[in-house]
């Protein structure tokens, strides 16, 4: 998972350095962990790659405690993204279902819309990641803590619950006012296919499914809208 996910850490470094300034809307899950990095009083340079840096360091810990091997099968690394992008199918094939609420709120920000297509990619890559991060790897864990460690509940009913409370908080971080309602139960079903694919599948799918979809719906999506 973590190797099949360094080329968009990377990407996404690259794109916070070189275009960190150039008007590229931010990300409000990478705006919301560099609010906890300045609360915490992390120096402003290791901010920029804060991000990437705290994703590597949990999967790595997470490899070193399962105590797994070593060893990288290169048919299994190569098959995640195309793993992911299959998964992604789904998602775009519902999406016209709900285009125009959800593109009409992604739309608002900042002119995106009008962006180059570079920067529609670096806001791509960057959204799978950090909110992979905030919702699937932070979300699911801390809410399957609290259901199966705190309450008591099985492991599959707490998981399950976990998976539809991070949907839940998913689809309000991209339509708190519920204006439009369509739009909200557009990221309810994705927030569910991703977390179950996080469940089941891994992060590094979960993370590419985000990424490939995000990439084709801001690339495609029309100057001016």
């Amino acid at each position: 998972m973590l190797l099949a996910i360094l080329p968009l850490i990377i990407l996404d470094g690259i794109g916070l350095v070189s275009r960190g300034s150039g008007g590229v809307p931010s990300n409000l899950a990478y705006d919301q962990l560099n609010a906890v990095m300045g609360f915490l009083d992390i120096p402003p340079t290791f901010m920029v790659f804060a991000g990437g840096a705290i994703i590597l360091i949990v999967l790595l810990t997470w490899h070193l405690f399962k105590n797994e091997p070593w060893g990288v099968r290169p048919l299994v690394l190569a098959g995640i993204p195309f793993e992911g992008a299959l998964w992604a199918i789904p998602l775009l094939l519902i999406a016209p279902l709900f285009t125009m609420s959800v593109l009409s709120t992604t739309a608002t920000l900042d002119g995106f819309a009008t962006l180059p297509v570079v920067d529609r990619i670096l806001v791509s890559i960057s959204a799978g990641l950090y909110e992979e991060l905030l919702f699937r790897m932070v979300g699911i864990a801390l809410l399957h803590a609290l259901f199966v460690d705190l309450c008591r509940m099985k492991n599959l009913q707490g998981t399950l619950l976990a998976i539809v409370g991070s949907a839940c908080a998913f689809a309000w971080y991209h339509e708190p006012s519920l204006n439009a309602p369509a739009a909200a139960a557009f990221y309810l079903l994705a927030g569910l296919e991703l977390g179950v694919l996080f469940v089941a599948r891994g992060f590094a799918i979960a993370v590419w499914t985000h990424v490939l979809y995000n990439t084709v719906i801001f690339t495609t999506m029309s100057n001016g809208t």
